[in-house]
């Protein structure tokens, strides 16, 4: 019973965790390959991956797959992926020579002046 759902979910860790690390043993600092993952995992990847760019002031290349390999063909990671970006705060487009790519650039929040209306 508990036992079992235990060892399992330990077997699908490492499992995740194996292909995550195959898929981004060459990949570029701010390029990370999600594709082949579970969407579950592929938000848990993101998040972290997320978490070790944020310092850098590149464009986050994410590698999310076509959805070719999912039923029916319907991507499952990429629009997982693309509304987690825009609720963390981040601009997300489409990569335009790849549109199983996304970009993802932090925004920057620009405060409000404080200028009063006699300086205007």
């Amino acid at each position: 019973g508990l036992a079992l759902k235990r060892n399992r979910e330990l077997l699908d860790e490492e499992a995740s965790a194996k292909i995550f690390q195959e898929n981004n043993e060459r990949s570029l600092p701010n390029t990370v390959n999600l594709h082949g993952l579970y969407v579950t995992e592929a938000k848990l990847y993101f998040k972290r991956t997320v978490e070790e760019a944020r310092d850098r002031e590149q464009p986050l290349c994410v590698i999310v797959g076509k959805g070719i390999h999912s039923d029916d063909n319907i991507p499952k990671i990429k629009p997982a992926i693309q509304a987690l970006g825009e609720n963390l705060g981040m601009i997300v487009d489409v990569d335009p020579e790849n549109d199983g790519r996304l970009i993802f650039c932090a925004v920057v929040y620009v405060l409000p002046s404080t200028s009063t209306p006699e300086d205007v």
